[in-house]
């Protein structure tokens, strides 16, 4: 399933040499990292995270990352990463993400990612509020 034509999130990034190996391929770990960035630039677009964890005393944390790699991304390569929300439950929320380099329809990798909103006094689950939820709706992929 392509990310590319459903309701997504799209952030870009170029491979910097610090974040390839010796083969110019990029290190694992940094997948993790476009990810991540690109999952907070979402919700960015969504709602102000900042303000949320303020005003709520809730945030969000990684309970699950499940990545996929199909090929490697290389040296100075300008990569599209797709971001969308695959399910919002009553604490969890499910993310999954895309990424391809620039021009090519190849995913070069792919995750499926899970935050719990957390009270930060209890560090319990919370129940994500309704108006999180609608706003979160922009990128729902069916």
């Amino acid at each position: 399933m392509s990310l590319k034509n459903k309701k997504t999130h799209l952030n870009k990034i170029k491979v910097r040499y610090s974040e390839v190996d010796c083969q110019r391929i990029v290190y694992n770990s940094h997948y993790l990292t476009y990810f991540d960035v690109s999952l907070s630039e979402m919700l960015e677009d969504c709602f102000n995270q900042e303000e949320y964890i303020k005003n709520t005393s809730n945030d969000f944390h990684t309970v699950g990352v499940q990545m996929n790699f199909k090929s490697p991304a290389r040296l100075n390569d300008q990569l599209e990463v797709y971001t969308g929300v695959q399910k919002v439950g009553n604490s969890s929320m499910t993310f999954i993400q895309e990424i391809y380099r620039v021009g090519s329809d190849e995913i070069l990798n792919s995750a499926n990612i899970t935050w719990v909103n957390t009270n930060q006094k209890s560090m319990k689950s919370a129940t994500i509020p309704d108006d999180i939820r609608t706003k979160l709706n922009k990128y729902l992929v069916d």
